[in-house]
């Protein structure tokens, strides 16, 4: 309550209730409607949030890769439609309501390519929610292999 007299912007408090410590502030930025950077430096002002050394300051290129090194996929291989189906029901079986931006964002793509963009991004958030061995499992559910 006394949080809520602090904080009145609606996306700052979504943002409060889904920091754990493990989400980058990117993850959070793309998950949360409405969430800006400036947003963080408001809440740690408050002392409300605090970084944490190794997780939501590093860069994208500074992250541990996802999957060990593979073949690229030929992406004029896969089939729009099959991979638009096969790359949703991978969000909702394995990221549920958590993947519903995720699912939007199948709808809205207009290529392949868009297509891979997006289930880069639901492999990475497979693997930071349940795991490498998950991650590598859909990785082969959606490419083969």
């Amino acid at each position: 309550m006394q949080t809520r007299a602090l904080v009145k912007e609606r996306s700052q408090r979504n943002l409060l209730l889904l920091i754990d410590g493990v989400k980058t502030e990117e993850m959070l930025l793309a998950n949360v409607v409405g969430l800006k950077p400036e947003d963080f430096k408001f809440l740690e002002s408050l002392n409300l949030i605090a970084p944490v050394a190794g997780s939501s300051s590093r860069s994208s290129a500074e992250k541990p890769p996802a999957f060990a090194e593979t073949e690229p996929v030929d992406i004029g291989a896969l089939d729009y439609p099959k991979f638009t189906a096969a790359l949703t029901q991978l969000i909702s079986s394995e990221l549920g309501l958590r993947g519903f931006t995720l699912t939007l964002s199948v709808e809205k793509a207009n290529s392949i390519e868009d297509l891979r963009n997006v289930a880069d991004r639901v492999l990475e958030q497979i693997r930071d929610r349940k795991g490498l061995p998950a991650a590598e499992k859909a990785r082969r559910t959606l490419f083969g292999g």
